[in-house]
């Protein structure tokens, strides 16, 4: 180091010393902080020199010089986002101090750091200093459209024009914004200024677009000839082919989208419109070819699936029909026209079929019910059983849709048939006494009951015909489980179903307690084979629904208080999502579940405990039919502790073997073991969001805590 060196750094350290001392006497001097961090900034000592500016700033905000000053720094010491933060607030102050240039290039750091609204000022700023900035405009104009702001962008684009009117990029720039607004007039009005001031390929391509949005089809014919012959593209040829099928020339519509195609090998829309023109003309194979290739390229691409679906129906490809009407419907909004003649189409192609089955309806019923179209979704299912009247899923499928009144007089007589002519169908007469049930003929429902639950044990146990079977049935039920709904109920009621001493309900889920509790016990014991009234037989039920309702823990009571009560209990996060997504599967919600589960986070901030407990259903009701401890409180407060079995869902179906072992127990009855324990009825669907999941789990934490404190068990559901 040299002496002048020494020297130097000897006087900044007196005059450091000397501010410091200043300072004492005088703290709130703007001034004397500023020439301190200047100081600082001579010895590189950038931190110290920060702190300084920074109470500078902190007396006097308004200080341009020491904002530059203190964004230099920053920006030395590697804080370039605080740093640009600082050189805006100078520039705000004294924009003076800065060119257009810098102006700019301070804009271009600030949307860099996503700070728009920053930007945005700097950009017209810039401007403002030169009106012939034409970079200033461009990232002006786009940084507003970025943020939806089109009709701004439109008037820089104005502007840049008014200051730069021989200029044709501001005026094409104009047009492109003017025709992203379809205001197509003007933005025609723009296309041709640009034409007469620099003719581009670019120009006339889209001057001729707008053309052909006006529906003025020569005039956009003649532009995008023009761009053809200055610079081809395949855009140019595809709305050239739309305008040559409107003007009725389809060979030059063919032409110029295989020309389309020629430039570009991916341009699926050009195969697309090719095939719909073959379609119109019937040249089936060509359009399908067409309609393949645009799948291949963009499987994505809805349209072509309804269209390739009607093409493959003229092939009498009709089982390849099915599946793209079925992949369409699937991916379309509800209520979508689109949607609509999907399933038009998919209903001829099941009428066209040469060799139907009872499966394709039944898929077809799915599907509608899926899409809340309960009415076509009954007839698909009718449809099914005429062809196949042993098809069990389809009668499943109807108990769980809802049925119009105007339905029930064909439904009722589609039954009859079947059980006329195969009455050993046990499910089709219980079905039968549902439907009579609806239309408040309980007598002749009851009847149907009784001979379901006959059929079904004999056909189980054929040497059960040969007991006395008492008529009708005088003792309840031994057993119910009464929730919880996607917890594990279905396999549960298999497994007991397989007990020789068990002989079930004729179908799992009978509502007795909550929706026909008006149709009085008699109907309910239909139900149950009455041989169940001998004390070596149980019988029971499964209405997972049940636990939804207090009052259903009362009826109990009231009819048969010797009941034993069986509930499975499942992560109510799992819970929650699986029964939002049996919901949208069955057509009884059309919500996405990040929407179902924040709206229903809202509404039960504003409800009461007892609102909770006394709810059965509203929709959304994913997460209230998941807190636990209101809905099995009462019921336990209701028939008493030790009428309970209570399982952990994520146990039963981890060790179904052990559990069951406790299920026997609990009814008194030997263990009986099964080879397999299959999982019945579960469910499919999409990974969840983990931000979900987790929204889920610490809303749920501090009720499965009190639900664990209560029943003295502990789930760690995590």
């Amino acid at each position: 180091m040299s002496e002048l060196d020494s020297v130097e750094i000897e006087q900044t350290k007196q005059a450091i010393a000397k501010c410091l001392e200043q300072i004492k006497v005088n703290p709130n001097s703007a001034n004397l902080y500023t020439d301190l961090g200047d100081l600082y900034r001579q010895q590189q000592q950038w931190q110290l020199a920060i702190k300084n500016y920074r109470q500078a700033i902190k007396i006097e905000p308004d200080l341009a010089g020491v904002h530059h000053r203190l964004a230099t720094v920053l920006e030395k010491n590697g804080n370039q986002n605080l740093a640009s933060n600082h050189l805006y607030e100078a520039l705000q102050l004294q924009p003076q101090a800065f060119g257009a240039e810098q102006r700019y290039q301070l804009g271009q750091t600030l949307a860099s750091q996503k700070k728009p609204a920053k930007a945005i000022a700097c950009y017209r700023l810039a401007i403002e200093s030169q009106p012939t900035f034409d970079l200033a405009y461009w990232s002006l104009a786009e940084l507003l459209l970025q943020q939806n702001k089109s009709e701004r962008a439109v008037e820089v684009y104005r502007q840049g024009v008014k200051y730069n009117p021989e200029n044709p990029d501001f005026t094409f720039a104009l047009a492109s914004a003017l025709a992203a607004q379809q205001k197509w007039v003007r933005a025609c009005n723009n296309f041709q200024r640009t034409a007469e001031l620099k003719p581009s390929g670019k120009v006339y391509a889209q001057w001729g677009i707008a053309k052909y949005e006006l529906g003025e089809y020569p005039e956009a014919q003649r532009h995008l000839q023009q761009a053809v012959k200055l610079e081809p593209t395949a855009e140019i040829y595809y709305y050239l082919g739309l305008i040559e099928l409107e003007l009725e020339q389809p060979e030059g519509a063919i032409a110029s989208w295989k020309q389309a195609i020629a430039l570009r090998q991916d341009y699926f829309l050009a195969y697309y419109q090719l095939g719909l023109l073959w379609q119109n003309q019937q040249q089936w194979q060509e359009a399908l070819a067409a309609y393949r290739q645009v799948i291949a390229l963009r499987a994505d691409f809805i349209p072509v699936l309804v269209n390739l679906g009607l093409v493959q129906r003229q092939l009498e490809q009709f089982d390849l029909a099915i599946s793209c009407y079925r992949q369409a419907i699937e991916r379309l909004e509800p209520g979508s026209t689109l949607e609509a003649h999907a399933f038009a189409g998919y209903q001829q192609t099941l009428e066209s079929h040469p060799q139907i089955t009872a499966i394709l309806y039944y898929q077809y019923g799915k599907l509608l019910r899926a899409r809340g179209r309960f009415p076509r979704a009954i007839a698909g299912f009718s449809q099914a059983l005429k062809l196949d009247p042993y098809f069990k899923n389809t009668y499943i499928d109807l108990q769980y849709t809802p049925i119009d009144n105007s339905q029930f007089p064909q439904l009722i007589e589609v039954y009859r048939q079947i059980v006329r002519e195969h009455p050993e169908i046990t499910i089709a007469w219980g079905n039968l006494g549902d439907a009579l049930t609806q239309q408040d003929r309980v007598a002749e429902a009851i009847e149907c009951y009784q001979t379901g639950s006959y059929q079904q044990a004999i056909q189980t146990n054929p040497d059960l015909a040969s007991l006395d079977w008492s008529k009708p049935k005088k003792r309840g039920p031994d057993f119910i489980i009464a929730g919880a709904s996607k917890s594990g109920t279905s396999s549960i009621y298999y497994y007991l179903s397989r007990h020789p001493q068990i002989l079930l309900s004729h179908k799992k889920e009978l509502d007795f307690y909550w929706q026909h509790y008006s149709r009085g016990v008699d109907w309910y014991l239909a139900h149950f084979p009455s041989i169940t009234d001998r004390p070596d037989f149980l019988t029971g039920e499964a209405t997972p629904n049940y636990l939804r309702f207090p009052q259903v823990a009362q009826r109990i009571k009231t009819t048969f208080p010797q009941t034993k009560i069986i509930i499975l209990l499942r992560n109510p996060v799992d819970r929650a999502i699986s029964w939002h997504y049996h919901k949208v599967n069955s057509g009884l919600t059309k919500l996405d579940l990040p929407t179902a589960i924040a709206t229903e986070i809202e509404r039960l901030a504003t409800v009461t405990e007892a609102e909770i407990i006394n709810t059965g259903f509203y929709n959304p009701d994913n997460i209230m039919s998941s807190l636990y401890i209101y809905k099995i409180k009462p019921w336990i407060e209701t028939l008493g502790r030790d009428q309970f079995l209570i399982l952990k869902s994520e146990d039963f179906y981890l060790n179904p073997q052990n559990n069951m072992a406790k299920v026997f127990e609990f009814l008194n009855l030997p263990v009986n073991e099964l080879e397999k324990y299959p999982t019945v009825n579960a469910g499919s669907y999409r990974p969840t969001d983990p931000e979900i999941r987790a929204t889920l789990a610490n809303y749920f934490a501090p009720y499965n805590k009190q639900l664990e404190s209560y029943l003295g068990m502990e789930f760690n559901w995590e």
